[in-house]
């Protein structure tokens, strides 16, 4: 193979990678985002993804029964939020 056929197709496998992980959170919908959970914290009712569109982490507030459910989760979730300014609050989660 030559050089100018290996970069082609490194570059058209860097394309698609990055565009299905645009699609995750566009074609979820409005006020929903996927991603990888990073961390929970039970003591300030948050938790954190990081999210498969921007690669950022982001940081919920959640009610107690969401909190409790995510101790169980393991790889991608779901998170359906309401804006309150800054704060973004979990109004369901599936993963």
């Amino acid at each position: 193979m030559n050089m100018k056929t290996i970069l082609t197709g490194a570059a058209l496998a860097c394309a698609l990678a990055t565009s299905s992980n645009v699609w995750a959170c566009d074609a979820a919908g409005k006020n929903t985002h996927i991603g990888s959970l990073m961390t929970v914290n039970a003591e300030q009712s948050t938790f954190t993804i990081r999210d498969a569109q921007s690669r950022s982490p982001i940081t919920f507030v959640a009610n107690n029964e969401i909190i409790q459910g995510l101790k169980e989760a393991k790889g991608s979730v779901m998170v359906n939020y309401q804006e309150d300014g800054d704060t973004l609050t979990a109004i369901g989660v599936t993963f």
